[in-house]
């Protein structure tokens, strides 16, 4: 069986069992990413600062023949202090046979589109509410395995089955690995035309916390615009999340954010996002509106100016304006679709 990663050559020598070097040995991928941020206004004054909030450095190679492994760790500026955290460290088959690919380390659950991607990868400087309120503040990462099914045929269809071990978090929490939780996922494309593409996905999850086991149902749909001019584009995405806390008494909650990003012209961006969620556990909701100006010099560094107004019934009316500078170097993967 031909291996497509490989010259003929290399592949004939897998195939016959003889000793076959890494080819990314010496030369795997390698991106740094710097997020720096100077909060211009806060309503909450100890927070305007200026200050790196992330410096991400990721690692990506072929192991062998079978299975690629990537690894992205992030020093992050929370409270005044810097920690390293891990975001994800996982190996990939790609090629088990019959359409199936495996995931196994700590991964990103497949829950949603916007949970897949890291921090410096979205369209807006934080994840929505609804993410944070429900998995965390960077959404649900924990180590674990996922399994995917490609079906085949000509519409494109995948579901993607996981275990994760979720040790803390507001809707998940105290899971082992005997008690993973459990997350599964669809997805569909549909192709309108040579301009316009979309994905429709369904998302759902249960696992242990602290008075039992929750659980989680969601929807997502990304859609995006992209005609043959150059200088013209537009992403639109919807999430929406039904979370059902295993604490007695609790109500079910609800949470969902639609974004949308409009290229004005070749370097310039405009964003709005509007938030909603109810915080598991409680009584308590909060939205919040969110409007940017992206420039993206090259692909490789942007600049951006955002301003966001969060409302609750817990606390007073919050008001931001940040600026945010951010570069790569290096070869970082693609932003999820």
């Amino acid at each position: 069986m031909p291996i497509p990663s490989l010259t003929p050559f290399v592949a004939a020598l897998a195939m016959t069992g003889a000793p076959v070097q890494n080819p990314n040995a010496f030369n795997p991928k390698i991106s740094l990413v710097g997020d720096f941020a100077f909060r211009l206004k806060d309503d909450d004054k100890d927070a305007e600062h200026a200050d790196f909030r992330e410096v991400e450095l990721g690692f990506a190679a072929d192991v062998d023949p079978f299975l690629k492994a990537e690894a992205y760790l992030a020093i992050e500026k929370e409270d005044g202090e810097s920690h390293i955290n891990v975001e994800e460290a996982f190996g990939q088959y790609n090629q088990l046979g019959r359409g199936l690919s495996g995931k196994f380390g700590r991964i990103a659950a497949a829950i949603g589109r916007t949970n897949r991607n890291h921090r410096d990868q979205l369209s807006f400087m934080d994840y929505p509410l609804v993410i944070t309120d429900l998995l965390g503040d960077e959404g649900l990462r924990a180590g674990g395995a996922s399994i995917s099914y490609l079906m085949p045929g000509d519409r494109y269809l995948d579901f993607t089955l996981e275990g994760v071990d979720a040790e803390d978090g507001p809707l998940f929490s105290g899971s082992r690995a005997p008690s993973p939780v459990w997350v599964g996922h669809a997805r569909t494309f549909f192709d309108f035309s040579e301009d316009l593409s979309a994905q429709f996905g369904v998302s759902a999850a249960n696992g242990p916390s602290m008075d039992g086991r929750s659980n989680l149902v969601g929807t997502d749909f990304t859609m995006k615009w992209q005609p043959g001019k150059q200088g013209r584009s537009l992403l639109f995405e919807v999430e929406a999340y039904w979370a059902d806390s295993a604490a007695p008494g609790t109500p079910k909650t609800f949470g969902m954010f639609a974004d949308m990003e409009y290229q004005v012209s070749r370097n310039w961006f405009a964003g709005v996002r509007y938030d909603s969620s109810e915080i598991p556990g409680t009584a308590d909701t909060h939205i919040a509106w969110t409007a940017n100006v992206t420039r993206k010099v090259t692909e490789f560094e942007h600049w951006r100016l955002e301003f966001k107004q969060i409302a609750s019934n817990y606390e007073s009316l919050r008001s931001t304006l940040t600026l945010q500078f951010q570069w790569l170097i290096g070869t970082h993967p693609a932003h999820k679709y």
